[in-house]
């Protein structure tokens, strides 16, 4: 993907001496040089094809008549951003998520793909692959681990050991993706096999350490855990720092901890090991703010010094991952430029990928190439049209204390108990105590029996909610305050092959088609922004009390996260790593 071959190598080296003419000169700028930390102004920056040949004072032997030279005026000539830790493989095709990323700068991701992985196996990974494979913004993918996380609690596409070692040492596969700590720290054989092919290969080994500290996360270092996102504040990021472990400080979607880490700023360490990743960029911000630059933005706000900010989202991202021509501006390195205004607002002037011009006053300037999944990345569920019976739940005692997953916040569950009394002898939902059933149903069986258990923290009054996308399995999740709703909103998930469905009377009030192997949608991500904000206020129109509804529910069945889970197998107790029954 980024090897120079040496034809191109002669060319460049050709160039830098001025014998054959650079393609291009970015004049009158000021160089922020990553590698030393410095401002260089009035500078010479040539570039041949898609390198950088020269960085220099001028000199006229580089240049002819054909040679392009754009004049900066003052400006900064920064590399280009790399978002070190993201997930692009749902909710938006990543051409259409890039068509935003490069206009503010982002002209590399390295994405995990464990949700594409987990809902459409070893082909849904090649689909992603394909899409990605010729688009200017540059894409690696980490090898998806423990697919699914706790196959004693949950089900997912099977995902081969071979096919994940073939994909390990592909030149676009710089590490294993993200590796539950207590899955390692408890020896797991897949585990520990995956770390142990990725120290074979020279590859990083991700790490997800929520909840880990002092002995358990010293053993999740000892296992050769290489990076972590999951700090939440100052004190973790400098535990995992002085451990070895590189700290992410994620700021997107779903978690916002610059803020909260920035204290970090001031401490006498160095901060060669930090970067600031996205974990997912907030759509809505993508489409009417900004992206990576805005995270430049806030980090200088809260007091990094704006080289050091620049550094973490450039040549550190680049130096962890092995990925030796990009994050920094020098003779031989890949012409991945950002030109910016100010070191303050970071308005991306204009954006280059590869040598080429993509983006101007942060707008697109060219249009991308359209990547079609085949048909049967559309027919990811396997089962057809369901009645409200399957929805059922038997009871022999007219009351009894049954296990309620609670809602904690929007990524934290646990177990409560609650009185439930037999109506019929059936259980049922109890919208009026925020008791809601939940159902969880593996896509991938053609004769489904799904899970069935209670919900608590939705809020619901009315109504029923849908949706294939579900951290990390991608089966499908229905909550609801009654039977027959329940299964309107799963037939209509089914029509569209997956998505996001909100049912009020078994009538559809809002929905968010993800018919690519359940989990995707092909529109442009305004419409996709549109609709999910549409499926959030049908959430809260039927009495959710939920603050982010859509994120919520995605996370309600997520097994890398504590107490209680309803998976596709059962009630699953994270802290015992086992099953357990509905009634106490």
């Amino acid at each position: 993907m980024l090897t120079m071959g040496r034809e191109q190598r002669t060319e460049v080296i050709q160039t830098a001496l001025g014998k054959v003419k650079a393609d291009m000169v970015l004049a009158g700028g000021q160089l922020v040089n990553v590698y030393s930390g410095e401002i260089l102004p009035d500078l010479w920056v040539a570039v041949k094809g898609n390198r950088v040949a020269y960085v220099g004072i001028p000199h006229l032997e580089l240049v002819d008549d054909n040679t392009v030279i754009h004049e900066l005026e003052g400006r900064f000539l920064l590399p280009g951003f790399i978002d070190g830790h993201t997930h692009l493989d749902s909710i938006f095709q990543v051409r259409d998520y890039a068509e935003y990323a490069l206009a503010y700068g982002n002209t590399t991701a390295v994405s995990e793909v464990a949700m594409i992985a987990n809902a459409m196996g070893v082909k849904g990974v090649e689909f992603f692959l394909q899409e990605t494979e010729n688009l200017p913004l540059r894409v690696f993918v980490l090898a998806p681990p423990l697919v699914p996380p706790f196959p004693e609690l949950e089900s997912s596409r099977p995902f081969p050991a071979d096919y994940f070692r073939e994909l390990l040492a592909r030149e676009r596969c710089p590490g294993v993706g993200e590796t539950y700590w207590p899955r390692v720290i408890a020896l797991e054989d897949r585990a520990l096999s995956q770390y142990q092919l990725s120290d074979v290969l020279g590859k990083t080994r991700e790490g997800h350490a929520a909840g880990a500290r002092n002995m358990k996360l010293a053993a999740y270092a000892a296992a050769g855990t290489s990076s972590c996102h999951e700090a939440t504040d100052s004190d973790e990021a400098l535990e995992r720092l002085r451990l070895g472990i590189a700290v992410m400080i994620r700021e997107g979607y779903v978690r916002r901890e610059l803020n909260a880490i920035s204290g970090i700023s001031k401490q006498p360490v160095d901060l060669q090991n930090v970067m600031i990743v996205t974990d997912l960029a907030d759509p809505e911000e993508l489409v009417h703010r900004g992206g990576m630059n805005l995270l430049l933005k806030k980090a200088v706000t809260l007091g990094f010094e704006p080289i050091k900010a620049i550094q973490m989202v450039t040549i550190n991202v680049a130096q962890y991952f092995g990925l030796r021509d990009l994050g920094g501006l020098a003779p031989g390195k890949a012409a991945d430029m950002v030109v910016v205004d100010d070191l303050k607002d970071f308005h991306c002037h204009q954006v280059w990928a590869g040598g080429k011009l993509v983006a101007q006053d942060e707008k697109l300037i060219a249009p991308l190439g359209e990547y079609v999944y085949p048909d049967e990345a559309l027919r990811s569920i396997s089962f057809k049209k369901i009645s409200p019976e399957i929805f059922q739940i038997p009871a022999d005692a007219k009351e009894t204390n049954i296990r309620v997953v609670e809602i904690v916040n929007e990524t934290i569950t646990r177990e409560a108990i609650h009185q439930m009394k037999t109506v019929n002898g059936k259980w049922h939902s109890v919208p009026e105590e925020d008791i809601l059933k939940v159902a969880v149903f593996n896509k991938s069986q053609s004769d489904p029996t799904p899970s069935l258990s209670f919900l608590k923290g939705v809020g619901l009054r009315k109504g029923a909610i849908a949706t294939s996308l579900i951290w990390d399995t991608n089966n499908i999740l229905i909550v609801g305050t009654s039977d027959k709703e329940m299964a309107a909103a799963l037939n209509q998930l089914i029509t569209l092959g997956g998505g996001v469905i909100v049912v009020k009377e078994r009538e559809v009030i809002a929905q968010l088609p993800l018919p690519i192997c359940g989990i995707i949608s092909p529109e442009p991500l305004p419409e996709i922004v549109r609709k999910m904000k549409e499926v959030e206020s049908a959430c809260l129109r039927l009495g959710s009390n939920l603050t982010r509804p859509l994120l919520t529910l995605q996370t309600v069945p997520f097994t890398g996260l504590p107490y209680l889970r309803p998976t596709d197998k059962g009630l699953a107790d994270i802290r015992t790593g086992k099953l357990v029954p509905l009634t106490v």
